[in-house]
């Protein structure tokens, strides 16, 4: 395995990043995440209402498993499930969001950039666990650059770590994923993703 050629496209993929707001009036945002099961990787998607915060379709995709668990190189193992899903959505998506991180990343590419870029789809990425970076007040910052921002939602006393991906800033990226919270640690998409992958992952397991 190239690992340097894999760490030379996310620095490709990274300056491809688009750090500003580059969509119109959200109705949908799409929820992404994961679950695995054996030697398969099932990708789900979950489209929810912006407004109503109410899921209105669901779509997954399974994988093989091919890719093993290197820090840094997740979207390896994952985004082509989730954008295999994601295809299979028949709305109009605006904003996703995406469990894993976004410009937080050693290498300014995490998950939600990776599908982000390769979609040309507004991104954020909500990760569940501190990446890297420094703590600049609530704030993440490498190299003096605010690239991410930690969350404390729903009475919870251990934050969620907000990134952007593609096509939308910082900013907007938090505002966004606050409007989703409803009462849980994690904002609605997202959450209602990992409960689609679970309960696929236990369908599977029962085939």
């Amino acid at each position: 395995m190239d690992l340097d050629r894999l760490y030379r496209e996310q620095e490709r993929l990274a300056k491809r990043a688009k750090l500003y707001d580059a969509f119109g009036k959200i109705r949908y945002v799409a929820g992404l995440d994961c679950s695995y099961t054996g030697d398969r990787i099932i990708g789900g998607a979950v489209v929810v209402d912006y407004e109503t915060l109410e899921p209105v379709e669901y779509a997954h995709a399974t994988r093989t498993l091919k890719f093993p668990y290197i820090p840094g190189l997740l979207a390896y193992r994952e985004a082509g499930a989730m954008m295999a899903a994601f295809r299979k959505v028949r709305r109009d998506v605006d904003v996703l969001m995406v469990d894993g991180f976004g410009v937080n990343h050693p290498r300014r590419c995490g998950i939600a950039t990776h599908v982000g870029v390769k979609l040309d789809m507004p991104a954020i990425g909500v990760g569940k666990s501190f990446l890297c970076g420094e703590s600049c007040g609530a704030d993440i910052c490498q190299d003096g650059e605010k690239v991410g921002r930690m969350l404390y939602t729903g009475g919870s006393k251990r934050p969620i770590y907000v990134s952007p991906g593609h096509r939308i800033s910082l900013d907007t990226a938090v505002e966004l994923v606050k409007h989703c919270i409803v009462s849980g640690r994690l904002p609605e998409p997202t959450r209602l993703a990992h409960e689609y992958v679970t309960a696929l992952k236990k369908k599977y397991a029962g085939n």
